[in-house]
């Protein structure tokens, strides 16, 4: 049996155990925001990795294969002596498409990741604000529900709207390069035959100069 000393002691370590306790199961009303605010930055860090997913040099590389094509046609056909089919044309709008989609990539990555981790700061650090319980921020605005509220709705709406950029930037230059990689073979061959036959539209001109 234990003693009185020893009786007390157990009932003061007790009483103690237990408020730790309560108090660790009761120490934060907001805690369930806390963890949303958490995850969200862990999202909006996720997918600034998967940006790279085909990487910045891929999208450009495309890009300026793209332009380029374009501008060689652009030169092909300027004055009319050269035309092309339905089906050549469509070649032509494909890479068209690809330049399309891929025109942004480079602006895109350059602002995206400062824009994602303003975000993932903005909600570590409201989270970490609530989880302090401290009665005012930084500014000395007081920390009641309705600032938790407030700046969890505009915090989170802002990193959202970042995720959402990162998911279509990576999307269109997954388009963009696959569109690239189906359609250049084809390109090729019809920037080929296009000098072949301005090459040919050329000397037939010459061949019959006109009359004086």
């Amino acid at each position: 049996m234990l003693g009185q000393g020893q009786l007390k002691q157990w009932v003061r370590w007790s009483f103690l155990w237990g408020s730790a306790a309560w108090m660790m199961g009761c120490s934060n009303p907001h805690q369930e925001t806390i963890k949303e605010l958490q995850a969200l930055a862990d999202s909006v860090e996720l997918e600034l990795v998967r940006l790279e997913e085909p990487s910045e040099e891929n999208a450009v590389a495309a890009y300026n294969w793209a332009d380029s094509q374009l501008r060689e046609f652009e030169l092909l056909l300027e004055g009319g002596l050269v035309t092309v089919s339905k089906s050549e044309g469509q070649i032509i709008s494909e890479v068209s498409r690809a330049r399309r989609l891929l025109k942004d990539q480079a602006k895109r990555r350059l602002s995206l990741p400062k824009s994602a981790e303003r975000a993932t700061m903005q909600l570590r650090g409201l989270a970490d604000a609530i989880a302090s319980q401290n009665p005012k921020d930084a500014a000395g605005t007081p920390i009641d529900d309705l600032y938790i509220e407030r700046e969890t709705t505009l915090e989170m709406g802002i990193a959202r709207d970042v995720i959402d950029a990162l998911e279509e930037t990576q999307e269109l230059a997954a388009r963009g390069i696959s569109i690239e990689q189906a359609i250049r073979q084809q390109c090729d061959s019809l920037q080929t035959v296009c000098r072949s036959r301005l090459a040919h539209a050329i000397l037939g001109s010459d061949s019959n100069p006109a009359s004086e």
